[in-house]
């Protein structure tokens, strides 16, 4: 399967077959001439078998498909990514962005909340798909970020 496009104009062609194959792009507005003639098209080859692209597409799910509520009864809603979910979006960031992170033993760390002032920083990585998503377009080790304010002594955590 194929992409072609620009800024202008966007087309999917999927071949079944192998062999030579020959498109013709309408080109209706004089922009989309002008463009065409500048840069032309950039194209994206995705996987090359019905196989392959099945396969991705199963990955895909297991990088986003777990973590999805507050409860532990159900497996799909516990409120954690299970193991199959980090372990499939850990595989993605070292493919696509070429993060590799150390596994550390996690902990419940208790902070003094007085210890927090305004404009304290806080890094947020979960591996739950979209956070992977964030960090493979920004190249960020973190998926949201979070800030600490205090407004008349009270503390407000604000995510950006």
């Amino acid at each position: 399967m194929f992409v072609f496009g620009n800024t202008q104009a966007m087309h999917v062609e999927d071949f079944f077959f192998r062999g030579t194959h020959k498109l013709t792009f309408k080109l209706p507005t004089q922009v989309d001439q002008e463009e065409m003639e500048e840069i032309g098209f950039a194209t994206f080859l995705f996987c090359e078998s019905f196989r392959d692209e099945t396969l991705s597409l199963i990955q895909t799910l297991k990088g986003f498909m777990g973590g999805l509520g507050l409860h532990g009864k159900t497996p799909l809603f516990q409120p954690q990514p299970p193991p199959y979910m980090i372990e499939a979006n850990l595989e993605f960031l070292k493919w696509a962005a070429h993060m590799e992170f150390e596994k550390r033993p996690v902990s419940r760390v208790d902070i003094d909340e007085d210890l927090i002032q305004s404009g304290d920083y806080i890094a947020i990585m979960r591996l739950d798909g979209l956070d992977p998503m964030i960090m493979y377009g920004t190249g960020s080790h973190s998926g949201h970020s979070v800030m600490a304010l205090r407004f008349d002594g009270e503390l407000y955590i604000v995510e950006s």
